[in-house]
């Protein structure tokens, strides 16, 4: 996909901001967004949904504004069907495609599991591990660092709240008393049903108190766990001590030497997919030492994905461009001389942001060695520009970052950014996951450390 950028920026002082800032319940109307869209509520209030703004230097793609729009156009009363998650461990809402002929309330009335509907989204809010700001933040987050860790698209939803009452006690009463899922909801239930009395409702519940608030995100397709991240453990503190110090990408990732000596040159799939888990195995790191993610550690999945070289597109230097495509068929492969391989994708972000930093507790930044100079890049320039008025706004105004949360988020950033940039100067990081230069048939030029 081409990658676009959004320049259109909010640009209002922040002294306007004024409950932006105090996160008192989130207001249906402020001037977020590129577009609010409306989902009617028969006798009540709309629902709404943002398509949201892009920071200036976000990488942003065409699917990204497609799958945007696609999100803030679906209709549960109209188009789709929702159902209590019922599942794991969150209380959150999952929206289906309707079957050919199928109405919502048919499908509502078969829980869900209904021939030709199909999982499309999944909303959820500030409950259990989960909080809205960490899953609208690690999309946009992802692509202002260039589209790392292909995290999905994620929008700014309501959800009307007597409809979603009725939904958790559905809920409550089709799960057993002493399973995770049914104590969640219950916790969930207790906030939602206070109402305007409740503890939570800032976090939680619209300003008029009529509705919940949270984040729709794509439910992405053909996912499998991947098991080369994961190496066990007995809580995430275990888990990530354990991707530390037995994962054997991470231990190449940390071994401080030229990477042609580390990975061979030659496009075979080996090599590839050595390139691409070394790259993901940094990616992650970095995404999730910002974001205090903490619970990664069995939420890593990946997509199968064809890499191949393009001999009929030439690169700067005119080597054939290196391309990637999770969609040709067998037949196009071939053709191409393409290598399939695992690339990783990083769909469970909601325990984040307000949460405890495990990446930062285990000290995994400590681990890279090596990291795509895009990557690094990206994060100089946006340190640099993290202090002004329009960052902190768009992710006050767009993300529902509280200023406390912006504040932690902003430190981690100062700190790898920081970490990574010394380690460059002293030769302890090298700036050479760069699959393109990699594999093409030119000598490797060394990146400066300075953005």
């Amino acid at each position: 996909m081409r990658p676009v950028r959004f320049t259109q920026l909010l640009l209002l002082p922040l002294q306007l901001l004024g409950s932006a800032y105090a996160h008192a319940g989130l207001s249906v109307d402020p001037a977020r967004g590129e577009q609010t869209m409306q989902i009617p509520v028969p006798g009540r209030n709309a629902e709404i949904c943002v398509v949201p703004k892009h920071l200036a230097a976000g990488r942003y793609f065409d699917k990204d504004i497609e799958i945007e729009s696609r999100l803030c156009n679906i209709d549960e009363h109209q188009n789709s069907a929702v159902c209590p998650k019922l599942n794991s461990t969150n209380p959150g809402l999952d929206l289906y495609s309707l079957p050919q002929g199928g109405t919502p309330q048919q499908v509502e009335a078969a829980r869900c599991n209904t021939a030709g509907a199909h999982k499309i989204a999944k909303y959820k809010l500030s409950s259990s591990c989960s909080y809205t700001p960490s899953i609208l933040g690690y999309y946009h987050l992802s692509r202002m660092l260039g589209g790392i860790a292909d995290v999905p698209p994620a929008v700014l939803r309501t959800f009307d709240l007597q409809n979603h009452i009725a939904l958790g006690r559905a809920a409550l009463a089709e799960t057993a008393s002493n399973s995770l899922i049914h104590q969640t909801w219950a916790s969930l239930m207790a906030q939602l049903t206070a109402g305007a009395n409740g503890k939570r409702r800032d976090s939680l519940l619209t300003a008029d108190f009529t509705q919940s608030y949270g984040a729709l995100s794509e439910n992405p397709k053909h996912e499998s766990f991947y098991k080369e991240f994961f190496n066990g453990g007995a809580n995430n503190v275990a888990r990530a001590s354990n991707f530390r110090d037995k994962n054997p990408i991470v231990q190449m990732l940390a071994h401080n030497a030229d990477i042609s000596t580390l990975v061979g040159r030659s496009f075979t799939t080996e090599n590839v997919q050595k390139m691409v888990q070394l790259k993901d195995a940094a990616d992650l790191i970095v995404i999730d030492t910002l974001m205090n993610q903490q619970d990664r550690f069995g939420n890593i999945h990946y997509l199968t994905t064809y890499y191949y070289i393009d001999a009929a597109d030439l690169d700067a230097d005119g080597s054939p461009k290196l391309k990637s495509s999770k969609n040709l068929t067998p037949e196009e492969a071939a053709k191409l001389g393409a290598v399939q391989l695992k690339k990783m994708l990083l769909k469970d972000n909601d325990c984040g942001v307000a949460k405890e930093n495990v990446a930062n507790q285990v000290g995994l930044a400590g681990r890279i060695a090596h990291i795509d100079p895009r990557t690094y890049l990206l994060l100089q320039q946006l340190d640099a520009v993290a202090d002004s008025a329009e960052t902190k706004d768009f992710f006050v105004r767009e993300l529902v970052f509280t200023a406390d949360d912006y504040a932690n988020i902003r430190k981690n950033l100062k700190d790898l950014a920081t970490k990574l940039h010394q380690a460059c100067l002293k030769g302890g990081l090298k700036l050479d996951l760069d699959l393109q230069a990699h594999f093409s048939n030119q000598t490797v030029k060394v990146t400066s450390c300075e953005p």
